[in-house]
């Protein structure tokens, strides 16, 4: 093996983590289309797709071919796309769906302050303050639509996780509990089901 081919593998890792962006763009594109939805009721042609969805078919069928060949979707035959048991994930509704935070993730609260990191390490102060050009719950007083995007994907998020909070801490050593800023309580109903006796 050449020394250029050992750093070539050495360095594919790194090269991964440049990909995962591009999948997580990927993952918020279909959320926010509603793609999963759309293959419910079985696989459909990217045509078809692009033309409910007035979108481009050959950009949506690349997004697509990316998303299947990391096993989110199937290409059942030629250009025409199914669900996978990941993208199942994305339906709304779907019990342990992660479509409202992969809204979240793409907005520009999440996703463009990402880009600000250096600005961050360098500075201490949050990216999103340099963005917005105020603190994000401001932001969030002031566009009402990002800030119910924002409020699902924290329900999502508590109902993903109550779970394995509750019975991974003894809430039962006392005898109630309150959960302030709790949103709409997903994570205290998990709390309290693991824990009869609150």
């Amino acid at each position: 093996m050449t020394a250029q081919a050992a750093s070539s593998i050495k360095s594919a890792p790194l090269l991964q983590a440049r990909n995962n962006l591009i999948l997580h763009q990927a993952l918020y594109a279909a959320a926010k289309l509603g793609v999963a939805d759309l293959l419910n009721g079985g696989a459909r042609a990217t045509a078809e797709l692009a033309g409910e969805l007035k979108v481009n078919e050959e950009a949506l069928y690349r997004m697509l071919r990316a998303l299947a060949s990391q096993g989110i979707f199937e290409e059942t035959t030629p250009r025409t796309f199914g669900n996978s048991q990941l993208s199942r994930s994305l339906r709304t509704g779907e019990p342990g769906s992660v479509r409202a935070l992969f809204l979240f993730f793409g907005t520009e609260l999440y996703y463009r302050s990402l880009g600000e990191i250096l600005y961050s390490i360098q500075t201490g102060e949050p990216a999103r303050a340099k963005l917005l050009g105020m603190s994000e719950w401001e932001y969030l007083r002031q566009h009402p639509e990002l800030a119910r995007t924002f409020d699902d994907a924290m329900t999502s998020n508590s109902d993903l996780t109550g779970a394995t909070i509750a019975a991974a801490y003894d809430f039962g050593a006392w005898e109630s509990i309150m959960d302030v800023g709790g949103g709409n309580g997903i994570l205290l109903s998990h709390v309290l089901k693991a824990h009869k006796k609150l």
